[in-house]
């Protein structure tokens, strides 16, 4: 830990105290006379959180967005490096591995669910497109222009339930000059990386198409301790990633523009393998269990796990394939009213493979598929009068998807849910969940936007949202008798408990030919569950703002915010409570908004604070939970008051010194949430899952030309802190997770002549914390953790010409 210290600190100091004894030097001069290099954020930054561009400063809603340069300055290369940067947005990451569940939460406000049937409060958009998938999003994040996160409700916009708020990004376009650029690198665990981007004009000012990919690999970065035959005795944590693009530009006329993408992208690798953490049930709760064993006499800290080590037996395989069409058509109507239409279309395969328990005993061995196609439409128009702009149009997503989880149980001796398992003596065989579902969604809706200058400094805005939405759901559940073969055995203690531990072929093949029918009819029936959900609702905003000076505004907005109910889908045991509770109600935001937008009069400092308060209808609240010994995760209506606030900082503090800044803090209280432990319900007003009272970000960059101007050298540190937070709204003690901090460095030389190579750490100070924790307390009195990646290190090589 003292080393770490010092390595922090020589870090810093290299990057402060030069940038402080130059800025004492030539104090005074502008910045880009006394370096020759523009300031990173001194160019203005142009957002469409209003569907149009803007500047930062203008629009009157809390917004943190970077541009291209930025992003790639400060290393951004995942969504989940993205919500690193910007106080009041965690990220978490099933796995930590790219191409996995990518899940926002904004002010404390999140989908905490890892099923790909369940959408979040905070959409993502990438070119205009709806990427409703949340293991999608990883596959965008290359060759970005610009990223945006808008928060509060964007219902009257940004639709299709943005209740939280908003990720917003957008690709860099073909342009008509042949350019390109491409980078390697190398580090620890075995990791490399290439990327690649060719932008190639074909018809001068009419036709031009850009090529964009990148390929990423690591190494296993948790150790197996299991010395065991087969698959279950590999490292885990291994990451390949892949991602290909390819945009098709075409200008018929001077005022009209066709653009066709297409987007691939493939994730694979063992990326399961967590840890076990023994945990315990009393009243109401769920501890850490004192003396750090599970239900079968194991202790993980005994046999050597941490952080980077596990013992474990199961096998983990993941891959994720994702395919998207995007066509959209610019219409210059006249020099006042643009016409738009963006047609999408996204299809994705996945399966995952999970050793869930992290023991040498397979007590949990989780196989999922999910299997999506949707497309969507969109018609807009912009028009721009002398005091007035009008934004308005129409939406439009048909999506179908399928689902399907396999649970083989270990099944002990005597009775596991109230019949008869594994005897002694008894032939292979076992138990096994079974959940397949499906779901087709229509959603259509029509909305507008007016913003209307009363005064030269005084402007109201208005938008409304009407939308349409039937879903179409249907899930089998149930408990079944298998006679698999491969089952093995093991005694504790005089029991005899059966196990089985099967790879993805020999998943399909327990389902296919060896499932004797359910476990118990009577005590624990199969659920055949079928219904229809129809909504209508509407979204609605008002916002006034008044421009103090030319440099500062301040502003308040009203926004109504709505998202859609559905059903608890997946891996929910629907015998074990009550079939009116699987669907789930709409949920309701009033969201009240204040800030303010400054910057200095050279620009070189820009302060952007906002408050906000949160009154939550039906707030779809998400716990993780073991119900009549089956795993399960289950969305529950409860009001909810969420208030807090935000500040953004950037600034040009001296030639060629940096600073972003940002902190925010977040206060959340759902009510009259019902946590049973040990058979004991309590009912309490709880803290929301992710919700960390405090969390800040900031980065300190500081560049100097060399060699007589032939070059430039840039050192830069980044920030990360975020504070103590439940899981889930059950707040038990056992899954709260530490307050967590990730620092970056690096170091970068940039020829004039386009090339560049770079030194880089992430995780400096190998803080391995964990970043998510479940509860299966109730079966085996065991837990999973999920730790935080471990330090990275490596050089990168680039070009550019």
């Amino acid at each position: 830990m003292r080393t770490s210290r010092q390595m922090v600190m020589f870090l810093l100091a290299t990057t402060a105290f030069p940038a402080a004894s130059f800025a004492q030097e030539e104090a005074g001069q502008p910045a880009e006379q006394q370096t020759g290099k523009t300031p990173l954020f001194s160019s203005d930054i142009i957002v469409t959180a209003n569907r149009r561009s803007e500047s930062i400063q203008s629009v009157a809603a809390s917004v943190m967005a970077l541009n291209g340069e930025q992003l790639e300055n400060l290393g951004v290369q995942s969504a989940g490096d993205l919500a690193e940067l910007i106080p009041n947005v965690d990220f978490k990451k099933q796995w930590g591995s790219k191409g996995n569940a990518s899940l926002f939460y904004v002010r404390g406000i999140g989908q905490a669910d890892f099923n790909e049937g369940s959408e979040s409060p905070t959409t993502v958009y990438v070119d205009d497109f709806y990427i409703l998938s949340s293991s999608a999003v990883d596959f965008q994040t290359d060759d970005i222009a610009t990223a945006e996160v808008l928060r509060g409700p964007q219902g009257t916009l940004f639709g299709r339930n943005s209740t939280a708020g908003a990720v917003v990004m957008h690709t860099n376009q073909p342009t008509y000059k042949l350019e390109g650029k491409a980078k390697i690198s190398v580090g620890n665990y075995d990791s490399t990386a290439m990327s690649g981007v060719l932008n190639i004009p074909i018809v001068p000012d009419r036709l031009a198409i850009r090529f964009s990919v990148i390929r990423e690999k690591n190494g296993p970065t948790t150790k197996n301790l299991f010395d065991g035959p087969g698959e279950g005795a590999n490292d885990t944590h291994e990451g390949d990633f892949f991602a290909a693009r390819a945009i098709v530009r075409w200008d018929p006329l001077d005022n009209l523009s066709v653009i066709y993408k297409y987007q691939y992208g493939l994730s694979k690798g063992r990326n399961g393998g967590d840890s076990s953490e023994p945990m315990l049930q009393i009243a109401g709760q769920t501890i850490i269990k004192p003396d750090g064993t599970d239900g079968f006499g194991y202790n993980p800290s005994q046999a050597g796990q941490d952080s980077t080590h596990v013992f474990s037996d199961g096998i983990n395989d993941f891959r994720n394939k994702v395919q998207n069409h995007l066509l959209t058509v610019n219409y210059e109507a006249s020099d006042r009213i643009t016409l738009t239409s963006v047609t999408g279309y996204l299809k994705q395969h996945k399966f995952t493979l999970e050793e869930c328990d992290g023991t040498p005993r397979t007590i949990c061995a989780a196989y999922q598929t999910n299997d999506q196609k949707y497309w969507t439409q969109e018609l807009r128009a912009a028009v721009d009068l002398d005091q007035a702009r009008l934004t308005f149009g129409g939406f439009y997503l048909h999506q179908k998807y399928a689902n399907q989880w396999t649970l083989p149980i270990i099944s002990g001796t005597g009775t596991f849910q109230g019949h008869a398992t594994i005897q002694p003596g008894d032939t292979a065989g076992g138990l096994v969940q079974y959940t397949p579902n499906d779901s087709k969604v229509k959603s259509y809706s029509v909305f507008g936007n007016l913003s209307y200058d009363i005064t030269d400094k005084l402007t109201l805005s208005a938008g409304l949202r009407w939308n349409h939405e039937q879903r179409d759901f249907h899930e089998t559940e149930g408990l079944y008798a298998h006679n698999h073969p491969d089952t093995g055995q093991f005694t504790i203690g005089g029991n005899t408990f059966g196990i089985l531990v099967l790879d993805q072929a020999g998943m399909r093949n327990l389902i296919a030919n060896y499932i004797l029918g359910p476990a118990d009819p009577v005590g624990d029936p199969v659920v055949d569950f079928t219904d229809t959900f129809k909504t209508s609702f509407v979204n609605y905003q008002i916002v006034a703002d008044y421009k103090l000076t030319p440099d500062s505004l301040i502003y308040a907005s009203f926004k109504h915010g709505v998202k859609s109910g559905g059903f608890n889908n997946g891996l929910v045991n629907y015998s074990a409570f009550d079939l009116g509770a699987i669907p789930f109600k709409n949920e309701v935001n009033n969201a009240y908004e204040v800030g303010l937008k400054w910057q200095s009069s050279d620009h070189r400092i820009r302060i952007n604070p906002g408050f906000f308060y949160y009154d939550y209808k039906n707030f779809q609240a998400t716990a993780f939970t073991v119900i009549n010994g089956t795993l399960g995760v289950q969305v529950i209506n409860k009001d909810a008051i969420v208030y807090g606030a935000e500040i953004d900082t950037w600034a040009n503090l001296a030639a060629g010194l940096d600073l972003t800044f940002g902190v925010g803090y977040v206060h959340t209280k759902v009510k009259d949430v019902t946590n049973v432990g040990a058979g004991v319900a309590v009912t309490a007003d709880r803290e929301l899952g992710s919700a960390p009272h405090f969390q800040g970000s900031g980065s300190l960059r500081y560049e100097k030309e060399i060699f007589d101007g032939q070059g430039s050298l840039s050192n830069q540190a980044t920030l990360s802190y975020t504070g103590s937070r439940f899981v889930d709204v059950l707040n038990d003690p056992a899954t709260k997770l530490p307050a967590y901090f990730n620092l970056g460095y690096n170091i970068t030389y940039e020829s004039v002549d386009g090339w560049h190579v770079s030194l880089y750490v992430k995780n400096l100070t190998n803080n391995t914390k964990p970043l998510q924790k479940f509860n299966f307390a109730s079966l085996f009195n065991t837990g999973q953790v999920n730790y935080a990646p471990p330090r990275f290190f490596g050089a990168e090589f680039g070009i550019k010409f």
